[in-house]
């Protein structure tokens, strides 16, 4: 070999010995990201960990597909359902307020009419947030919205009374999914605390949760994500008097912060009271009020909610034990068997110290 092919020779093997560094040197979140996008047709994913409150971010191809540019931790997306535990959480603060326990009947704090339909009657608070009060997933009056794309924009507060006025729940006292009852809920802790739901975000978790970019308008000014329903831009949804149920807006690095606030502040008053397990579905899965759990061995192993909407797939959970949490973004319509393995893999066999 002369002294040229050696020279060569050791370019190419020092090139491989560092293009094997670099795999072998790549989080295995990062990878495990990364073989998703190769595997399945979706524009972009966001994990976001917390260890040890050490947060880290791991992203996958765009935020958005006219621009090209991928998610950042304070890209903005829709949440979806883990809307649910937000509203869990307010509603118990404002019934401590006002001293009030949520086993009183909702039809306290509904118009006087609605006591006349005896079938809702009998239904508690907490009814309304662990998914037993009988009501269905969604009211039957509804009806065709005047865009596709926005199915609850239209559906207001008279709407949701005249529906209440005529209902039967059919399922009462049995665990059936239902963002009727928790977008009630977050109506409840309006009626009672004669503010909008917004204001009640604000007070309740943005503040105390030092939370920078959660709401429930889109953002206009900082990083947005593009949801994609099939090959169509997705818009945000206005949820309008639902807006309890799946409305919120926010980043990764406030769902972050959401979540270790939760995790390490579990004798706090309110936050005891949402992470009471209150149903039973199985063996390994029960209820608190709007969080799910799965359970191993007999203790609680994680909370998680999930979340869907015509643009993105979510997922939020933390360990009650180590205080780890992961969120996980897929900007895509119904991809939620994605985000949740993903992100119960991770918790499962990278965060579970």
């Amino acid at each position: 070999m002369n002294k040229k092919s050696w020279i060569l020779a050791c370019a190419i093997i020092l090139v491989f010995a560092n293009s094997i560094a670099q795999v072998n040197n790549i989080h295995p979140i990062q990878a495990k990201v990364d073989s998703i996008i190769k595997l399945n047709s979706v524009p972009g994913i966001l994990v976001a960990s917390s260890v040890k409150g050490k947060n880290q971010f791991f992203t996958a191809g765009v935020a958005d597909k006219k621009s090209n540019l991928a998610f950042t931790p304070e890209t903005q997306f829709e949440i979806g359902s883990i809307s649910k535990t937000f509203t869990a959480f307010l509603l118990e603060s404002v019934l401590l307020k006002n001293n009030i326990a949520d086993t009183s009947l909702i039809t306290q704090f509904l118009p006087d009419s609605l006591k006349k339909n005896q079938a809702i009657t009998a239904i508690q608070i907490v009814h309304l947030l662990n998914h037993t009060s009988g009501l269905p997933r969604l009211p039957e009056n509804i009806g065709i919205p005047q865009d596709r794309l926005q199915p609850y924009a239209n559906y207001d507060k008279d709407n949701l009374y005249y529906y209440l006025n005529i209902t039967e729940p059919k399922t009462f006292g049995k665990v059936a999914y239902s963002n009727l009852g928790v977008g009630l809920a977050g109506v409840i802790a309006e009626n009672i605390s004669s503010r909008s739901y917004e204001q009640l975000l604000v007070e309740y978790i943005n503040k105390p949760f030092q939370l920078k970019h959660t709401g429930i308008e889109p953002a206009k000014r900082m990083p947005k994500a593009t949801g994609y329903f099939g090959n169509e831009v997705a818009t945000y949804w206005d949820m309008s008097v639902l807006v309890g149920a799946g409305g919120i807006k926010s980043d990764a690095t406030d769902l972050l912060q959401y979540l270790n606030f939760i995790a390490s502040n579990q004798n706090a008053t309110v936050v005891k009271s949402v992470l009471q397990k209150t149903a039973q579905i199985n063996k390994q899965v029960a209820i608190a009020k709007a969080w799910h759990t799965i359970e191993k061995d007999g203790t609680t192993f994680l909370y998680w909610h999930n979340g869907g909407t015509y643009g993105f797939s979510t997922f939020a959970a933390f360990n009650p034990t180590n205080q780890n949490s992961i969120v996980v973004v897929i900007n895509a319509f119904n991809k939620n068997d994605i985000a949740d393995r993903l992100g119960i893999d991770i918790m499962t066999n990278f965060l579970n110290e």
